[in-house]
């Protein structure tokens, strides 16, 4: 019974039984406890604070899916990779990933829907304006992006479907549709768009350190110098206008 065992030994046996998705081995952990009625109910309701948290993260993930399929998918990734953190804010992670298998249009929901949660809590920048270009060293100068900025690869038109999802609208037939969603916060607000190949590129040379000249030098190696600088140009001054960068460092 569980009077016989040390508190430290009980608190683990709780939480491996409470975990143990196998109901013959969870009996079996549980047995020295002499689970009644009253930690049944607390199973349950620990299993339903976790479907529910995934819902409120993944929520277009959720209206995509249906009530069904979303509780199901929610229970396998429930017992497949049980909360490791102090906070529920944390938890799902993987969440797309194990929707992936079955559902490539709700995994790309679900991963546009946590990059939103996390852009709406990312740390404040003030983004540079137009005005900042004057001072700038082009020759050594490199792009530091707002740090609420997320690249989302998805495998489906899945950026389309989200707003209409969110504004309960019709929604558009699910298609491939390989890129990168661009995720960040516009003040309180955030916000999302398909990157375009020549931004993708800028982004991601920015993104690892090198500097502006060194990625006009890159671009114009795939067309010409003029070409290079106005398609770099139109990036930069696109970013500018939505408030993606930070600084120029």
């Amino acid at each position: 019974m569980s009077g016989d065992l040390p508190l430290a030994a009980l608190q683990q046996r709780f939480c491996d039984w409470l975990i143990e998705p196998d109901e013959d081995r969870a009996r079996m952990i549980a047995a020295p406890m002499g689970v009644g009625p009253g930690l049944v109910v607390y199973q349950n309701n620990y299993r339903v604070a976790l479907v529910e948290a995934l819902r409120e993260i993944h929520p277009r993930a959720a209206a995509w899916l249906g009530e069904d399929a979303f509780e199901m998918a929610a229970a396998r990734h429930i017992d497949a990779h049980p909360p490791s953190n102090w906070t529920i804010d944390a938890y799902g992670t993987g969440f797309p990933d194990d929707l992936r298998a079955s559902d490539a249009v709700a995994a790309d929901l679900a991963a546009i829907d946590r990059a939103i949660g996390e852009a709406f809590v990312a740390a404040d920048a003030l983004p540079v304006t137009a005005a900042a270009l004057a001072d700038v060293d082009w020759d050594t100068a490199a792009i530091r992006p707002v740090p609420s900025l997320l690249l989302v690869p998805i495998a489906t038109n899945a950026d389309a479907l989200w707003p209409a999802l969110a504004r309960d609208q019709d929604v558009p037939q699910a298609t491939a549709a390989p890129g990168t969603v661009l995720v960040w916060r516009q003040g309180f607000e955030p916000v999302m768009r398909r990157a375009d190949p020549t931004e993708l590129l800028i982004l991601e040379r920015s993104l690892a350190g090198g500097s502006f000249a060194a990625i006009c030098a890159e671009l114009a190696a795939q067309s010409d110098d003029a070409e290079a600088v106005t398609r770099a140009g139109t990036v930069l001054g696109r970013w500018l206008g939505e408030s993606l960068v930070a600084e120029f460092a």
